[in-house]
């Protein structure tokens, strides 16, 4: 990993933005799932986080590419075992099933009771995929749900998430990248934002 993110994720400020929305969100769910979890960051600290709280829960991540599934399954070895259930999936999270491919929606009705898509923050970092991964969860698209998109790409793309959004009734807001005091931004491309559920909206 790149030292100047990895000594951001040590100090608990990586992503830095989010902590204030995360922190509202947490305490309201039972359930994340991790839709592009990489090496793991997200997906762990929810269960601290869980953990913090002193609450149940599950955790449900996704991560297709080998490398970085071998480092969840590193984390995984580490994590305590308790009333946090945390289950990895080496797949990819799409529009439709197929090999090495699944859906939101698919993996709900196999695995959980359709009825229980609900008090569930749902993150999507899968890189330009992400209108493919909301085309597949139509079953998670209800109010009591809270979702973290990060998005890579123009402005357009964000009016297009927005939109698929709304046309469901749900409203989102963005998040900008934002320097932090002495040690500036982190080492990303600045077209990076996030897109996240507006927690004061009416429901």
């Amino acid at each position: 990993m790149s030292p100047r993110n990895s000594l951001r994720k040590i100090l608990g400020i990586y992503e830095h933005e989010l902590n204030q929305w995360l922190e509202a969100v947490l305490p309201r769910i039972n359930r994340v799932v991790d839709v592009g979890a990489n090496d793991g960051y997200f997906t762990f600290g929810c269960a601290a986080a869980f953990r913090r709280l002193n609450k149940s829960g599950a955790i449900i991540a996704f991560e297709p590419a080998k490398h970085s599934f071998e480092t969840l399954q590193l984390g995984l070895k580490g994590q305590q075992t308790d009333q946090i259930q945390i289950s990895l999936h080496n797949s990819f999270v799409g529009s439709k099933t197929g090999s090495g491919m699944t859906t939101l929606d698919e993996f709900l009705c196999e695995r959980c009771d359709k009825r229980r898509a609900e008090n569930t923050l749902i993150k999507i970092d899968v890189e330009g995929a992400e209108l493919d991964v909301i085309a597949g969860a139509s079953l998670w698209l209800n109010p009591t749900n809270y979702f973290l998109v990060e998005v890579h790409w123009d402005a357009s793309f964000l009016e297009k998430l927005n939109k698929t959004f709304a046309e469901r009734g749900l409203k989102l807001r963005q998040i900008d990248q934002q320097a932090l005091p002495i040690i500036g931004y982190e080492n990303r491309g600045r077209d990076q934002w996030w897109l996240v559920s507006d927690i004061y909206q009416s429901v």
